[in-house]
């Protein structure tokens, strides 16, 4: 499952779902604690970054015109995190905090560079400073923050790929999937927001109702994000056009289903309809604008002062008279000014306006998402307020370990198990036989066949035969299948793929064949693997572009590739 499936899969769990929490003084939870007010302010200081770090590579890419202004407003983004970590941290922690988050911004306008002047020489050595970059700063925000630098290095990784993949995918015209790792790469970026304001404020910035707020606040945020690019790119007829509107379709689907999860089905329709309708309408304004017709634009305009109005009322009516009509109409007239004032000012060529604008606007999406989440707390409370069980947690997995929500809900499946009782080993080699188990178990296979391997103790016989009959596994030899030997990533990415297409029921073809910075290293037998398990998104290259065919798999990343596997096929 993508990392913004998760959000999503989370958000609907928490507004489902039971669940514990750290409550405030009145025992009521709440949105509204400094905890969580802190989470929200990472949360948009981090997406943002994502935001503006794609648009500007794009817009270098290009030589549009606004390059410089977006640049001039991911370096005030860097300035409005580099006082979070003052505040938390103080001046030292500050300036080595901007320094290296600057370098690593200065290391992907490399790389566009390179990209554009077909340096790939200079390419390298911009992927070869961010890996360098990766490891150098996990260790001193570790240092300074208390949370894993595995973790932190991980996520790094994460970071990177998908800023450098976004931007290749742009390059080479596949707007679909810049746009759709656009949207990853945002979300992935409440997941250092929820640590950093954990490792800062304690379990009040990870309670139920502040993951309901961090929820809306990624898609209320990434609503104008994509709303802004589609005017640009409506004005200017840019091929990327229907891949942004689809994109922004999509937000919209995603925010009717959270809602729908709260008020039913007939709501989130309602909510659809009229979310959609606003859409429209800025569309309409787009359209007028490039026609000259100012009695369209004002028509457009006109559309969206009633909507304003018809939005406001479903919320209050919804909420029960939590979320003020008034105050609400307010607050979308501001969105609407914002998003208008932006465009008008990118028509006017007023670049320096624009961004502006487009910072502003992105921050205010952050106050409906606290009003709308305050409101279902409020309304629901019982959904957030029950005692959550205790979960058995291994030593080496803290609950802010990279690969922590892979492992546990597999342990408690019984998918997977620890070494031990209190410990996990993430980080040791796994082997071929604990990894088809692990792929066995998720899939609940089971076969009475006789195997053909002399090697495979009673340990792993019934997981290797369930394995063999289903055609995941063919061995190493006709009486060999090694299930003691590590797992090599090449290795598990066939068995995995091979699980993918029995699961479904159909052999998967990959659309292109893909070519790794490593790609030399990937055995030949190996390679529509690999390119399948990278498209369908259940095992990706990391830094540098590089596969690591060869390098043995751990336990936490067999974990982490049994339950995507477990969530794409199912």
């Amino acid at each position: 499952m993508k990392l913004k499936s998760i959000i999503l899969v989370l958000l609907a769990l928490v507004l489902m779902m039971p669940t514990g929490t750290v409550f405030a003084d009145d025992h009521q939870p709440t949105v509204e604690t400094e905890a969580v007010e802190l989470r929200a302010s990472l949360d948009r200081l981090f997406s943002e970054h994502a935001f503006l770090a794609i648009t500007a590579m794009r817009k270098g890419y290009n030589g549009d015109e606004d390059y410089n202004q977006a640049v001039e407003a991911l370096n005030e983004n860097t300035e409005g995190l580099t006082e979070a970590i003052r505040g938390a941290y103080g001046d030292d922690a500050a300036a080595a905090f901007n320094q290296a988050w600057s370098n690593h911004i200065g290391f992907f306008v490399d790389y566009v560079v390179a990209t554009a002047e077909g340096d790939q020489d200079a390419q390298i050595e911009a992927l070869d400073n961010l890996e360098q970059y990766k490891e150098d700063f996990s260790a001193a925000l570790s240092g300074i923050s208390g949370i894993s630098q595995e973790g932190l290095a991980n996520g790094l990784d994460e970071h990177i790929s998908q800023l450098i993949g976004a931007f290749t995918e742009y390059v080479e015209e596949d707007y679909d999937e810049a746009f759709e790792l656009q949207s990853e790469a945002m979300a992935h970026m409440y997941g250092p927001s929820k640590l950093l304001s954990q490792a800062i404020a304690g379990d009040g910035a990870v309670t139920p109702a502040a993951e309901l707020r961090s929820g809306l606040n990624f898609l209320l945020s990434e609503h104008f994000a994509l709303a802004l690019q589609a005017m640009q790119n409506g004005i200017e007829g840019s091929a990327e056009f229907d891949a942004n509107a689809a994109t922004l379709n999509k937000n919209t689907e995603e925010l009717a289903a959270t809602i729908a999860s709260v008020y039913g089905q007939e709501g989130g329709e309602q909510f659809e309809a009229l979310w959609s309708s606003h859409i429209g309408y800025f569309v309409d304004y787009v359209l007028a604008t490039g026609a000259e017709d100012e009695e369209a634009k004002q028509e457009a305009l006109d559309e969206l002062d009633q909507y304003r109005q018809d939005f406001s009322q479903f919320m209050n009516t919804a909420t029960g008279d939590r979320v003020p009509a008034e105050g609400l109409a307010e607050g979308l007239q501001t969105h609407v000014n914002q998003l208008v004032t932006a465009f008008d000012s990118y028509v006017a060529e007023d670049y320096e306006q624009v961004w502006d604008s487009a910072r502003e606007g992105y921050a205010h999406m952050f106050t409906p998402a606290k009003l709308f989440s305050g409101a279902i707390v409020n309304q629901f409370p019982d959904m957030f307020m029950m005692e959550e069980p205790d979960m058995m947690m291994f030593e080496d997995v803290p609950e802010d370990y990279w690969a922590a929500d892979f492992i546990y809900p597999l342990v408690e499946k019984g998918v997977i198990n620890g070494v031990t009782e209190n410990m996990f080993a993430p980080g040791e080699d796994v082997t071929r036989g604990q990894f088809i188990a692990f792929i066995v178990r998720t899939m609940d296979l089971e076969s009475d066949m006789d195997i053909p391997f002399t090697d495979v103790s009673d340990t792993f016989k019934a997981e290797v035969a369930a394995a063999y009959d289903a055609g995941i596994t063919a061995g190493v030899s006709e009486t060999q299948f090694e299930p003691n030997t590590p797992i090599t990533r090449e290795q598990m990415a066939a068995m995995v793929i091979r699980a993918y297409e029995y699961w479904t029921e159909a052999d998967y073809i990959t659309s292109e064949d893909y070519m790794y910075a490593d790609e030399a290293q990937i055995s030949p037998q190996f390679d529509t693997y690999v390119d399948a398990a990278r498209e369908l998104e259940i095992m990706v290259g990391g830094a540098g572009n590089k596969f690591n065919p060869k390098t043995n798999a751990t336990r936490a990343q067999a974990a982490k590739v049994v339950f995507v596997l477990h969530e794409t096929a199912e």
